[in-house]
């Protein structure tokens, strides 16, 4: 299984539970920031690993800022939840991953894991919120609109910021995480954003690990396939994959 610290403890408690052999590998929160490094680095592990070790390679990521995005099945097949980000990992199902963005968008999502293994290359919060390569839409936007442009709408797409009012803190009841919640307190009482505690459900992290992928919670991709966004509610779906190089 390979997955981002912010899941540490659902990912190796569902392992420690499993009816199957799992190995985890964690890699760091701060990859997020730049999805096409993360996306390198999940598809160098994918590549390392041959058919004679494991039956599949599980992913527990969502799409991450389209991280996940491209990514072949090479020697074993890939298996990933439908999910845009770990929030919806963090809730345990779109469907109220879906209603908890209709009530309240403008939202900060902090976690145990996702607060005591935090660094300065992390995004500020859980999800997708705050990943971005802006170096990379920059120079996109230089090329197509100009610099003046360019400055105009980085400082518009910077802007998401100052819409936000809610700091909402999930967890799993795995540990105690009180220390954590009173800091995700504290942080929503210094920007006076509403501060609401909420029980997550690592439900999906469970499935994923213990073997139970349903067609419509989860997607399966063959040897020679790849991960391509879907546009629609199932979120990803498996296509050709391009030759490795």
């Amino acid at each position: 299984a390979l997955t981002c610290e912010a899941l540490a403890r659902p990912v190796y408690a569902a392992a420690a539970t499993s009816p199957h052999t799992v190995s985890v590998r964690l890699l760091k929160q701060g990859l997020h920031n730049h999805p096409k490094g993360l996306r390198r680095t999940l598809q160098e592990e994918i590549e390392a690993i041959t058919a004679d070790q494991c039956d599949a390679v599980l992913l527990a990521y969502g799409m991450c800022g389209t991280a996940t995005v491209g990514l072949a099945a090479r020697h074993v097949p890939l298996v990933l939840p439908r999910a845009h980000d770990c929030i919806t990992l963090y809730l345990g199902s779109r469907e109220r991953y879906n209603e908890e963005f209709l009530r309240h968008p403008g939202t900060y999502w902090y976690s145990v894991d996702f607060m005591e293994r935090q660094d300065p290359s992390a995004a500020i919060a859980l999800g997708a919120a705050g990943i971005a390569d802006e170096e990379d839409q920059y120079e996109q936007y230089v090329q197509k609109y100009g610099q003046e442009t360019a400055d105009m709408l980085m400082e518009e797409i910077r802007s998401w910021s100052r819409h936000y009012t809610r700091a909402a803190f999930i967890d799993l009841e795995l540990g105690d995480g009180s220390i954590y919640a009173e800091r995700a307190q504290a942080k929503a009482a210094k920007e006076g954003w509403r501060f609401e505690p909420m029980k997550g459900d690592w439900r999906l992290m469970r499935m994923l690990i213990h073997g139970d992928w349903p067609e419509e919670e989860f997607l399966t991709v063959l040897p020679g396939n790849a991960v391509a966004q879907s546009y629609k509610d199932s979120i990803v779906k498996a296509v050709p994959a391009a030759p490795a190089p």
